[in-house]
């Protein structure tokens, strides 16, 4: 169980190339990560007002993308800088449950407006 605690929410989960565990927690909104060698848990919140994180996913590069309801966006984070940066869905109520990708390319799935997007990554 995260540092967050009891309730935090657990949505998805995805390894990276270091064997990490990334979790998206909707309850508490964070972005969280388990380093199985140290034995450690690490939080971040993701920019916006109240995040409610649904969907991870960890590319080819270690880069982390999260689902990000209350900002209706998709989100990319740093872990070598811990910083965030927001894509925008540009229809309303995309409601992004799962995120895929392949090098170079990120997908998200948008339930609430059924369709795919695609960010380009390089």
């Amino acid at each position: 169980m995260s540092k967050s605690g009891k309730g935090q929410g657990a949505r998805r989960l995805w390894s990276d190339s270091q064997g990490r565990i990334w979790v998206s927690e909707w309850n508490s909104g964070q972005l969280s990560v388990y380093d199985p060698a140290a034995r450690a848990w690490k939080q971040w919140m993701p920019p916006g007002r109240s995040p409610r994180s649904y969907a991870v996913f960890v590319d080819d590069r270690d880069i982390v993308w999260l689902a990000e309801w209350s900002s209706n966006a998709i989100v990319r984070f740093d872990p070598v800088t811990e910083q965030f940066q927001s894509f925008a869905s540009n229809r309303g109520g995309a409601a992004v449950r799962q995120i895929l990708g392949r090098p170079g390319e990120l997908w998200g799935a948008e339930s609430g407006n059924d369709r795919l997007v695609a960010i380009k990554t390089r």
